[in-house]
């Protein structure tokens, strides 16, 4: 089990809960979970607890086995575990809550007990991309939310790939339901404030939008830091901006020496290949890896970004060159002007992971726009030494830029990024502009990358009354939260598979 807490960003739940919902605000407060994760439990539990302290009335919706479609998170069956006598991780935090003194009573089931959508939704006839992001009930984003959890790892992020039409109607549905169940709990109950997990996918997004419709705040819960354990903010999902305004403020609350030590090991550790939630990406380089360059010109790197974990944010693509191809194949056209820049592209190594329709397009755009090197996915080059080869490094939005301004390089960045703001990259909107900064690159501010790396390491808050240890279990207020054993994780997993599987090809798997 973990020692005294680090110091995360912010000193206290309780502390960051008073400055920023007032006291009717948290008068009565509904948590919901809708997966399955044991880092989203542990921190909706410690809020939980925190906000009883705070003499709040605290509601919490354990749904994820009663929506339509399960969530992208499920893992654990309430009926296998019953039968097999055998708890789920689920149903021990709902005990452990009732013994910390939350009421079984606020544990509360989704209150319209024969449920029909308020709204007819519309599916479309060609369920292509587009036509589904066009997708809303009772005026909210259906559509986004849907595309946020694709049917399988094939599924392309292309217009032409038609999604599986049961797919598309159970996630409908399953919006529709949480939707419906939220917004009528939240005028039962009169709950004055809602945390849901990240926002981002279907059911939390539909929880969010009941919220946001009745007019009330919205908290969202996520992963923190690699040695800070959850985050809780009042900030919208993928708002950057305020991440980097909490970047900015991090830094500049922090004592001057820890904070640039602080900061610099989580770029440190990703050169090592030693942070966890980069490893998938450099599992296949080797460390220190270099290429033959040209001594006598400069070297151009663009560093590409992993398009579908952008794809689907609510921005004007007309201000980012209209997307990454475009944008890399204005990037080529000016290196071509210009004898002395040689351009080199590393695709992003997350393409080895990607659909293969996605891949092969991208594939192709690079070799229509003929870079004088592409490196390709799956090539054993470390991107580290290849950014401290680079004279100038471009990214349309790639971590990858932050992390070439820790080592002191100029980057110029072309498309949305969490760390535009920082002072550490150039970004451009415009040929000129691009020409510009390449012709004179400019080094960034290493502070501003430094807290970027700060947020990373201590983001958000300790736990207060969990504990989770080196083998996921979780503590509450001391007490073990017991787990279900393997054989009901097996056949939930089944029952997992069997349920997407049939959303995916029908009711026998066979394509519909």
């Amino acid at each position: 089990m973990k020692d005294a807490p680090a110091r995360a960003e912010h000193e206290s739940l309780k502390g960051y809960l008073e400055s920023v919902l007032s006291p009717k605000q948290r008068n009565r407060v509904l948590l919901t979970n809708f997966n399955h994760w044991v880092f989203a439990q542990g921190a909706l539990a410690d809020t939980a607890i925190t906000l009883s302290q705070m003499d709040s009335q605290v509601y919490l919706a354990f749904w994820a086995s009663k929506t339509p479609m399960l969530d992208v998170a499920w893992t654990t069956s309430p009926r296998i575990a019953q039968l097999f006598r055998s708890p789920s991780r689920e149903q021990g935090i709902q005990k452990n809550l009732q013994q910390d003194g939350i009421s079984a009573k606020n544990m509360v089931s989704p209150p319209i007990q024969h449920w029909k959508s308020s709204e007819a939704v519309t599916i479309p006839s060609t369920l292509s991309r587009s036509n589904i992001r066009a997708m809303r009930y009772r005026g909210a984003d259906l559509g986004r939310a849907i595309l946020q959890v694709h049917p399988d790892y094939e599924t392309p992020l292309t217009d032409d790939f038609l999604w599986p039409r049961k797919w598309v109607e159970q996630a409908a549905k399953s919006f529709a339901f949480v939707y419906d169940q939220t917004r009528e709990l939240i005028e039962r109950e009169s709950i004055t404030c809602l945390a849901v997990y990240n926002g981002r996918f279907l059911h939390d997004r539909a929880a969010a939008a009941a919220a946001m419709s009745a007019g009330i705040p919205i908290l969202s819960y996520d992963l923190g830091g690699l040695e800070s354990d959850f985050d809780l903010t009042i900030d919208e999902t993928h708002d950057w901006d305020a991440l980097q305004k909490r970047m900015l403020g991090m830094y500049e609350s922090w004592e001057p020496q820890e904070r640039d030590d602080l900061g610099s090991k989580w770029f440190t550790q990703r050169t090592q290949h030693l942070d966890p939630l980069n490893k998938r990406f450099v599992e296949a380089q080797e460390i220190g890896k270099s290429i033959d360059l040209p001594t006598n010109k400069k070297i151009i790197v663009y560093f590409s970004s992993s398009g579908d974990e952008i794809v689907e944010l609510d921005l004007d693509w007309t201000a980012f060159f209209g997307g990454q191809e475009n944008a890399v194949g204005l990037l080529a056209e000016e290196c071509r002007k210009h004898p002395d820049y040689f351009l080199v592209i590393r695709s992003h190594p997350h393409k080895r992971m990607k659909p293969k329709d996605d891949v092969r397009k991208w594939m192709k755009a690079i070799e229509d726009i003929k870079p004088d090197i592409h490196i390709d996915p799956f090539a054993d080059v470390d991107s580290y030494t290849l950014m401290r080869q680079a004279d100038v490094v471009v990214t349309y939005g790639s971590t990858t830029g932050v992390e070439a301004a820790f080592a002191r390089k100029p980057v110029i960045v072309m498309g949305p990024s969490a760390y535009d703001k920082l002072g550490c990259a150039v970004g451009v909107s415009n040929a000129s502009e691009l020409a510009e900064a390449l012709i004179a690159p400019k080094l960034g501010n290493w502070q501003g990358a430094v807290s970027f790396g700060l947020m990373m390491m201590r983001r958000g808050f300790s736990y207060n009354n969990i504990k989770r240890n080196s083998e996921d279990e979780l503590f509450i207020n001391g007490s073990r939260v017991k787990e279900s054993g393997k054989i009901v994780k097996d056949l939930s997993n089944i029952q997992r598979r069997l349920h997407f599987k049939r959303l995916r090809f029908g009711k026998w798997g066979i394509s519909e």
